[in-house]
C-alpha cells in the first residue's frame, strides 16, 4: 500500500493512493491513524488524485535520526571514531509541505547542504526489540532530505578544531522535506538493497545504495529501543551516503571526496532544484529560493 495525509475539501484525512483516485480513511492525519490502530486498508470515501491536495507523508512531533551512517559518507569528512550509531533528533515543526520552496535565509546558515535518507515508520511499538524481530515493528519506508547547516552543525575553534553542533546544524524552519507517501514494509523486501541518490538541478551529486550502511534498519531499530520505547507512528531516518557539500568543504574537514559517476558537490543556492530518490520507496523534490 501506498499511504499519506490529505487534505480535501478543507478537511484533512489519512489516505490510501491508487491509481488516479484516493481513499479517504476516517481519521485527520496518517500519524493519527497509525497511533490508534486505525485498519489501513479500509475503504473509506474515494476521490480523485486531482480533487486532493498532498501534505508530507507523517507530521510526528520529531524525527529520529540516525547519522554518519555510510562508509563513503564518513570517508568524505573529519575522521569519527565511534562503533555506534550517531543518534539526534529533528523537531516535527521543521517538515516542510511538499510543494513549499526552501526559503534560503543567510542569518541561518551560509552552507546549505543536502542529504537524501532512507526513512521506516514504527507501526508496533516496543522497547528492548531483539534484532531477529526488528523488522516486525516496521510499518513502511517514505523518502526524506535532511537539510543541514554545515556551519552551525560543524563550528570551527579557535584551536582549529571542529566542533559538533546537530541541535542548530539540524533544527530550522524546512530543514526536513519528507515524501507524500509511505510504502508499507510488504512492498519492500530488503531495506538493505534499495539504491538512493541526489541529483541538484539534474547532477549527480549523491548515488548509493543502503546495502552500504554501517548500521542496518534492523540495528538501528535495536539501538533505540534500548534507550527508549519505540511508538506506533515513530519516523526514523537512516543517514546520508558520500556526494555531500560537506565532503568538499576542506574548511571544515572535506576530503575532496565525490562518489563515482557524480559531479563534485556545493552547497546549495537560490534557484537549485533537488530531488531524492529512493528506488522501491518513491521521491521528493524542492527548489530553493530566498
Amino acid at each position: 500500500m501506498r499511504l499519506g495525509t490529505v487534505t480535501f475539501d478543507g478537511r484533512r484525512h489519512a489516505a490510501r493512493f491508487g491509481d488516479g483516485e484516493v481513499h479517504l480513511l476516517d481519521c485527520p492525519s496518517l500519524d493519527v491513524a497509525i497511533a490508534s490502530g486505525i485498519d489501513l486498508g479500509a475503504r473509506g470515501r474515494v476521490v480523485r488524485e486531482e480533487e486532493v491536495v498532498r501534505d508530507a507523508a507523517l507530521r510526528p512531533p520529531v524525527v529520529l535520526c540516525a547519522g554518519q551512517n555510510y562508509r563513503d559518507h564518513l570517508d568524505e569528512k573529519a575522521p569519527v571514531d565511534t562503533s555506534l550509531p550517531e543518534f539526534f533528533m529533528k523537531a516535527g515543526q521543521t517538515i516542510a509541505a511538499p510543494d513549499e520552496r526552501f526559503l534560503w535565509d543567510a542569518r541561518v546558515t551560509s552552507k546549505l547542504d543536502y542529504e537524501t535518507e532512507l526513512a521506516f515508520v514504527i507501526g508496533r511499538g516496543g522497547r528492548h526489540v531483539q534484532h531477529e524481530r526488528a523488522l516486525d515493528h516496521v510499518l513502511g519506508y517514505v523518502v526524506v532530505n535532511d537539510l543541514t547547516a554545515r556551519d552551525r552543525q560543524v563550528p570551527v575553534n579557535a584551536d582549529g578544531s571542529f566542533g559538533l553542533a546537530l541541535g542548530p546544524g539540524k533544527n530550522f524552519d524546512g530543514a526536513t522535506r519528507m515524501a507524500t507517501e509511505l510504502v508499507t514494509a510488504d512492498a519492500v523486501p530488503d531495506p538493505q538493497a534499495l539504491p538512493i541518490s541526489t541529483t541538484v538541478n539534474g547532477e549527480p551529486r549523491q548515488r548509493n545504495t543502503t546495502a552500504a550502511m554501517v548500521h542496518s534498519v534492523a540495528d538501528i531499530i535495536v539501538y533505540i529501543s534500548a534507550l527508549m520505547t519505540l511508538l506506533p507512528g515513530s519516523v526514523i531516518a537512516t543517514g546520508t551516503p558520500g556526494g555531500t557539500a560537506w565532503g568538499t568543504d576542506q574548511a571544515i574537514g572535506g576530503t575532496s571526496c565525490t562518489p563515482e559517476g557524480c559531479v563534485p558537490a556545493r552547497y546549495l543556492v537560490e534557484g537549485d532544484e533537488v530531488r531524492s530518490v529512493i528506488d522501491g520507496v518513491g521521491e521528493l523534490s524542492f527548489v530553493v529560493a530566498s
